[in-house]
C-alpha cells in the first residue's frame, strides 16, 4: 500500500509561550478523524501541539490515538510532513545522506544544509510544518506541484495550521464564508491561491514557504512557471527522447509505494500516455483496472465536428493493444446531481468546482476502492506539458518577427478561413490589449458577458464584492481570450489546478480510501515541457506535435491522430432534465434566502432553466447557461448551506 507517510497534519502554537490549545487538543484530533485513512496520533513538544494521520487503512488503535513526537531537526526545529518526496533514494545519495531515512527526516537534513533553498532541490507532493521553539517561529511550506493543502488561522499570537479547515474550526475559528472568495470562485478567478473560503483563515500556495513569528509574517515563492529555463536541443528527435526519459522517471516515481494502481482512462492523449508508461515501467505481472466515464442510456450523439462524447471506442482500442488493461465503462446513472456534495464538504471543508462532472469520478474512485486498488492515476496536467497544443506559436512568431515560420504555419493550418482571416484571428488578435479585443467583439456581437451566460453571480455583487476589481488587478480575463504566449497560458491553467484541486482530491481520498497520482505533474517533466518552444508543439499544421511523435506505437493511431476533443459528462443535459423539477424548486428556495439572493442572479437562472428545452444545444449556449451557471449556483449554495448552517430550501 502507498501508506508509509502521513495524509493529514495539524499543529497549534502560542507565540506568548503559553498553552491556550491544551483544552482543545482532543477536538483538533477529532477533526482529523473522519473518513477512510489511518489512525490519528498526537502529542505536545516544544510548547506546541502536533497531530498527524497516516495515509493508509484505519488501524485497530484508531480509537486510542498514539502519542506523536514530531521529527527533531539538527537545527532544533520540530517538523511534521504530509505527502511524499519523489526520487528520494537518488536525492539522498546526491547529498551524501542515508537513503533509508524517511521522508520527514530526509527533508530535515536537507533543510539543515540548504535552508529555504531545500524546496527547490526536492521533487515531490508534500506540505511541511516546522516549529522553532527557541525563537518562537513557524515555517510552512508546500512543494511546487503539491496536492497537500495547508490552511492556517491566526488570532493574535495564536496560530493553528491544518491540512483541512475543520481543525481550525475546532480550535475556535468562526465559520464564516468569505464574500471575496465566493465572488472570485463564481467568476472562476483562482489566481489568489492564499485566499480561503472562510474569513479569518489563509492557505499556503504551492511553490511557497511562509515564516510566522510573534511580530511578522513573511511569504516567499520559490517556484513559478515564469522562472523555468528555456530548453534548446540540436535536433527535433532530441526533444522526444528527453520527454520520453522524463516520463519514464515520472512514472517510476509515481508508482513507488503503490500496491495496486488503477487509472481514470479517457480517449485523449494524456491518460492514454500515462497508461502506456505505467504498463512499460510497472511490474511484468501488472494488471491495470481502467475506469472510463461514458454517457448513460438515452444520450443523443449530435455529431459535432470538434468534439466527441463517447470515448469508449478509443479506450477499447488501447485495451486491444495492451491486454493488461481491464476496462470498466461507468455512466454513474445511479448518482443524482450533487449526491456526494455534503460528504465532500464535511471531509474536506471545500466545495467541488464542477459538480456536473463528478458522478463518474466518484464512481471511478469507488470502483477502484472496491477492487482493492490504493491509487487512481490521472493525466490532468498533460495539456500544460507534453500535449500542449502550441497554438500560442502564432502570436509569438508574429511578435518576434519570425515571418517565414508564421506564414508557413498559417498556410498549413486546417482552419477553413482565408489566410488573411487566420493571420488576424490566430496571430494578431491575441497580441492586442484585452480592452481593444473586447471592443472589437462587442461591435461584432461576439463573446457575450459572463453575467448572461456561464457565471451564476449577480453582476452587482461582482462589483460590490470587489470580484471584478480583483480580476483586473490579477490580470484575470473572464472572457478567456487566447493567451499571447505559452508561459502565460500555462501559468493560468496551473494556477487554477493547484489553487483548488488539492482540497477536492483530499476529499475524494477520505471519502473513498483511494489516493491520487499524476505523472504529468512530476516537476522535472513539467519543467522540461514548459521550457520547450512552441515550434515543437505546432508544426506543419499539426498541433500537439510533440505528444503525437512521442506516442507513436504506444497508443492506437485513432487516438494519436485524433483532432477532436473528448467531452466529459456529455450527457449532462439528460441528467439535469431528469431532475429539472427538484432543481428548479431548489433555485426557488434560494430566492427566499436574502443572503443568497443578493449574491446569485436567481431570476436569470430560474428563467433560463424554465425556458430550457432539456437538450444540449451549443448554439443557444445551453451548456453555459444550464450546464455551467445553474449547476454552479446549486452546488455552491449547497456548500454554503452545509458550511455555514444556512437554510436555503
Amino acid at each position: 500500500m502507498a501508506a508509509a507517510n502521513d495524509l493529514l497534519i495539524a499543529a497549534a502554537f502560542d507565540f506568548d509561550g503559553g498553552a491556550w490549545f491544551a483544552p482543545l487538543q482532543h477536538r483538533i484530533v477529532a477533526a482529523l478523524a473522519p473518513g477512510k485513512a489511518g489512525s490519528v496520533r498526537n502529542g505536545t513538544a516544544g510548547g506546541a501541539f502536533f497531530a498527524a494521520r497516516a495515509d493508509g487503512p484505519l488501524g485497530a488503535a484508531a480509537a486510542k490515538p498514539k502519542e506523536f513526537v514530531p521529527h527533531c531537526g539538527e537545527d532544533g526545529s520540530l517538523i511534521v510532513m504530509a505527502g511524499r518526496i519523489q526520487d528520494r533514494a537518488e536525492l539522498a545519495v546526491r547529498h551524501g545522506l542515508d537513503p533509508a531515512l524517511n521522508d520527514t527526516a530526509l527533508y530535515a537534513r536537507l533543510f539543515a544544509r540548504h535552508g529555504d533553498r531545500c524546496d527547490r532541490l526536492i521533487h515531490g507532493d508534500y506540505a511541511v510544518i516546522q516549529w522553532y521553539p527557541q525563537n518562537q517561529q513557524v515555517r510552512l511550506a508546500r512543494s511546487a506541484t503539491s496536492f497537500c493543502p495547508l490552511h492556517y488561522w491566526r488570532d493574535g499570537n495564536r496560530l493553528v495550521v491544518s491540512s483541512i479547515p475543520r481543525a481550525l474550526f475546532s480550535a475556535g475559528m468562526d465559520v464564516r464564508i468569505d464574500d471575496a472568495k465566493l465572488g472570485d470562485a463564481l467568476l472562476l478567478n483562482y489566481r489568489d491561491a492564499t485566499r480561503s473560503w472562510y474569513r479569518g483563515s489563509c492557505r499556503v500556495a504551492c511553490g511557497t514557504f511562509e515564516l510566522h513569528g510573534p511580530d511578522r509574517t513573511v511569504r516567499q515563492r520559490f517556484w513559478s512557471v515564469e522562472n523555468v529555463p528555456q530548453v534548446l536541443f540540436a535536433r527535433d528527435e532530441d526533444y522526444v527522447e528527453a520527454v520520453d526519459e522524463q516520463f519514464c522517471r515520472a512514472t517510476r516515481a509515481e508508482l513507488e509505494g503503490v500496491s495496486r494502481p488503477a487509472i481514470a482512462l479517457s480517449g485523449g492523449l494524456d491518460s492514454q500516455c500515462v497508461a502506456s508508461y505505467i504498463l512499460s515501467e510497472g511490474s511484468a505481472d501488472l494488471r491495470l483496472p481502467a475506469f472510463t466515464g461514458v454517457p448513460q442510456a438515452g444520450w443523443y450523439c449530435d455529431g459535432r465536428r470538434s468534439s466527441f462524447g463517447d470515448e469508449s471506442g478509443h479506450v477499447r482500442a488501447l485495451a486491444a493493444m495492451n491486454p493488461q488493461i481491464e476496462p470498466h465503462f461507468i455512466s454513474g446513472e445511479q448518482h443524482r446531481f450533487g449526491d456526494q456534495l455534503e460528504k465532500m464538504a464535511m471531509l474536506s471543508g471545500w466545495p467541488v468546482r464542477n459538480e456536473s462532472n463528478m458522478h463518474w469520478i466518484h464512481e471511478a474512485y469507488a470502483g477502484a476502492g472496491a477492487m482493492g486498488c490504493d491509487v487512481l492515476f490521472f493525466g490532468g496536467a498533460g495539456n500544460t506539458g507534453l500535449s500542449y497544443d502550441g497554438l500560442t506559436g502564432y502570436p509569438t512568431w508574429l511578435r518576434r518577427g519570425q515571418w517565414l515560420r508564421l506564414a508557413r504555419e498559417l498556410g498549413a493550418s486546417a482552419d477553413p478561413r482565408p489566410l488573411w482571416r487566420r493571420a488576424i484571428s490566430l496571430a494578431l488578435m491575441p497580441n492586442l490589449p484585452l480592452s481593444l479585443r473586447r471592443s472589437i467583439d462587442n461591435i461584432r456581437g461576439l463573446k457575450p458577458s459572463p453575467f448572461t451566460s456561464w457565471c451564476p453571480m449577480a453582476e452587482h455583487f461582482a462589483r460590490s464584492s470587489g470580484a471584478l476589481q480583483r480580476a483586473r488587478a490579477a490580470q484575470f480575463d473572464p472572457y478567456f481570450y487566447p493567451s499571447p504566449n505559452s508561459r502565460e497560458w500555462r501559468a493560468r491553467v496551473l494556477d487554477d489546478l493547484f489553487s483548488e484541486s488539492a482540497e477536492i482530491e483530499l476529499g475524494l481520498r477520505l471519502l473513498h480510501g483511494v489516493g491520487y497520482r499524476d505523472p504529468t505533474l512530476y516537476r522535472p517533466l513539467l519543467e522540461l515541457c514548459i521550457g520547450i518552444g512552441d515550434e515543437q508543439y505546432l508544426r506543419g499544421g499539426t498541433d500537439r506535435w510533440l505528444a503525437r511523435r512521442l506516442l507513436k506505437g504506444r497508443v492506437p493511431e485513432m487516438v494519436r491522430l485524433e483532432c477532436r476533443a473528448g467531452r466529459q459528462a456529455a450527457d449532462w443535459a439528460l441528467r439535469m432534465a431528469a431532475e429539472r423539477d427538484a432543481l428548479t424548486a431548489e433555485l426557488e428556495g434560494m430566492r427566499a434566502d436574502p443572503w443568497l439572493a443578493e449574491r446569485f442572479d436567481l431570476e436569470r437562472l430560474t428563467s433560463d432553466f424554465r425556458a430550457w428545452p432539456g437538450t444540449d444545444g451549443p448554439a443557444a449556449r445551453y451548456p453555459l447557461k444550464i450546464g455551467a451557471a445553474v449547476a454552479s449556483a446549486i452546488s455552491t449554495a449547497r456548500f454554503v448551506r452545509y458550511a455555514s448552517g444556512r437554510n436555503v430550501g
